[in-house]
């Protein structure tokens, strides 16, 4: 079982520490792959956790190698294409999406479904409110709902993946909440450790949160029939 934690920004820089941290005092002996192709800039600083500018899968690699010394880190700096896409996740793969657009969560969703044993736990937050999506395939069949099965704005994203953007887009970004960050990368750390401690997927297959209204709701949906 090998991890990818695709997005390094707002929830996959803190949800790295977090896995990291617990793998390193386990005894989990996979790879460990950090995917981003952006970089880290001062005004991330406010809600990411970084020490050093440059490329965000690079500069977390070397961060956590440094402190994790018994688990096997490595970057990958680009970003998900339909090119690379299978250099990122193979067969077995648990895979983390921590990125900011649906296009890209489309991208890799619908690659799983061709894989026959994949997890994908997907975090994303607004303001103060967000959700976690867990959608699994063993055996080559689908035993949690796709991130688009549910969620029409994915399976029909109206924006565009990063590598499709111009420097002027990539620089802007929607305002988010440090808190509503924390709040998605702990939550998909929940699964993760219900899924490495008992090796099953929990029944729920989404977690809705909003801190605004202290809630945190977790719904179990069908695999829809085709």
């Amino acid at each position: 079982m090998n991890i990818k934690i695709i997005g390094l920004g707002g929830i996959g820089s803190m949800l790295s520490e977090l896995i990291c941290r617990y793998l390193n005092y386990s005894d989990y002996s996979g790879l460990i792959t950090l995917v981003d192709g952006k970089e880290y800039k001062v005004k991330n600083s406010e809600r990411q956790f970084f020490t050093q500018f440059g490329n965000k899968a690079g500069s977390k690699g070397r961060e956590l190698r440094s402190r994790f010394k018994n688990l096997t880190i490595d970057p990958f700096t680009e970003y998900v294409t339909d090119k690379n896409i299978s250099e990122v996740i193979q067969n077995g793969d648990i895979v983390f999406v921590c990125v900011d657009n649906h296009e890209t969560r489309k991208r890799i969703s619908d690659y799983a479904g061709t894989l026959m044993d994949v997890i994908i736990i997907s975090g994303g937050n607004d303001w103060t409110d967000g959700n976690v999506q867990i959608y699994s395939r063993k055996g080559g069949v689908k035993i949690r709902p796709s991130l688009t099965d549910y969620h029409p704005e994915i399976e029909d994203p109206d924006d565009r993946s990063p590598e499709a953007m111009s420097c002027e887009e990539l620089a802007k970004s929607e305002p988010q909440l440090f808190f509503a960050n924390v709040s998605a990368a702990l939550l998909m750390a929940w699964v993760f450790y219900a899924i490495f401690t008992t090796g099953n997927v929990p029944k729920e297959s989404e977690i809705y949160f909003d801190i605004a209204q202290l809630s945190i709701n977790a719904v179990e949906r069908p695999v829809p029939q085709i």
